[in-house]
């Protein structure tokens, strides 16, 4: 990984120590080298904060909307969404910049500590035509920016349970016993369409059925009343338990997400789709070009980057070295010589953080029950622990 920040139109180096500390005021590059089958592949990425412009002015055209969460300065954070009134959520606030005015919407589940924080983010935004907007109080300018009013998560925590904090788990059968694994700070993107996922909010039991689960979906009302059974809290068993399948989510459930993508499940898109949609025609760099040199000696390692701005539709073109004289004829290699191996034992071309991409499909499927596309789709902490426990880590 190698990061830089823009200043004026030159890359400075960002210190490793300050990776992943982004400032709203700068531009950075972020440039993701990685192996596939002994090969070097790369992605490189640009990062554009919503004051990075000249006088401070934040780079947005026509409507935006951001999503302010935090309670304190360590915490935190401003988050584009999707501009539209589905993205709003009554326990959260969101600032809505349009060309006219800007709105400081204030949900009727924040606290004040939220609306201190909140007041204190949007600073960074130029202009004083700020106006604070209560939830049930906008003005019809504010939804017609939104393109009209729409449904949104509203739910309301009574007094006695507003301190209770969802909790995430997917669940698993062992043995014929129900194991749970708690994901925390959890995410949309922690829902994996092979699994059967738990979200307790104290007073319903959601059960998240993906698309894929297969035959243990027939098991997922069991393993809700098994949940409730062995609570150490001694949950009523009377708790509602609710089947929730993927791509069909109510807002009861969503609403417990701090931010939710209706359209995720219908655009599943592999990595190079991705890639090639966010850096392709449509996108908000005007010009990217790369060459990606093979001698590792060169001070910028290997990288020359030109921004230009002439109008002209963005593009991105590299190249890449492989190093696979060590692998198979098939690419692949024995188990043995992957399997706890430390990195300097590793056979030449081998990438540490994947040695398990290195088994033959054969190997793949014995040593770790399910495909390398199976393996892959599972959600990067899955990956690492089953890793752990496999010897491939």
């Amino acid at each position: 990984l190698q990061v830089w920040y823009i200043q004026d139109l030159h890359r400075k180096p960002v210190d490793p120590k300050h990776y992943g500390q982004l400032c709203s005021g700068n531009c950075y590059l972020v440039l993701y080298t990685y192996q596939k089958l002994g090969c070097t592949q790369y992605i490189l990425y640009l990062w554009q904060g919503i004051a990075g412009g000249k006088g401070g002015k934040p780079q947005t055209s026509g409507t935006s909307l951001f999503h302010v969460q935090g309670t304190d300065n360590h915490n935190t954070r401003t988050m584009e969404v999707s501009a539209r009134a589905s993205s709003l959520n009554s326990s959260a606030i969101f600032f809505l910049v349009t060309s006219g005015a800007c709105y400081l919407w204030f949900g009727k589940g924040c606290n004040g500590d939220q609306r201190e924080m909140a007041r204190m983010v949007v600073t960074v935004f130029s202009g004083n035509n700020k106006e604070t907007v209560l939830e049930g109080q906008e003005p019809p300018h504010f939804w017609e920016a939104l393109g009209g009013r729409a449904p949104y998560p509203n739910k309301r925590l009574s007094e006695e349970v507003s301190s209770i904090q969802p909790r995430l788990f997917e669940c698993s059968s062992h043995m014929g016993c129900l194991v749970l694994t708690e994901i925390v700070f959890f995410g949309q993107e922690d829902l994996d369409k092979y699994d059967i996922m738990l979200l307790d909010t104290w007073q319903e039991i959601f059960l998240w059925l993906g698309e894929a689960a297969g035959e243990q979906k027939k098991e997922a009302v069991a393993w809700g009343h098994e949940y409730l059974k062995t609570h150490p809290a001694e949950r009523s068993l009377a708790t509602p338990i609710v089947l929730v399948k993927q791509g069909h989510e109510p807002a009861t459930f969503t609403g417990w997400f701090d931010t939710w993508d209706p359209y995720k499940w219908t655009n599943n898109q592999s990595c190079e789709e991705v890639v090639e949609c966010s850096l392709g025609p449509g996108s908000a760099i005007t010009e990217i070009t790369t060459a990606l040199k093979g001698s590792q000696d060169s001070s910028e390692n290997g990288l020359e980057l030109g921004l230009q701005n002439e109008g002209r539709s963005p593009s991105v073109s590299t190249s890449s070295n492989c190093s696979c004289a060590s692998l198979a004829a098939n690419g692949s290699l024995p188990p043995e010589q992957l399997m706890h191996q430390a990195v300097e034992d590793l056979p030449p071309g081998v990438d540490p953080a994947r040695k398990e991409f290195y088994l033959s499909d054969s190997d793949f499927q014995d040593i770790f029950g399910k495909s390398k596309e199976e393996f892959y789709s599972m959600a990067k902490w899955k990956q690492q622990q089953e890793k752990k426990k496999l010897g491939f880590f």
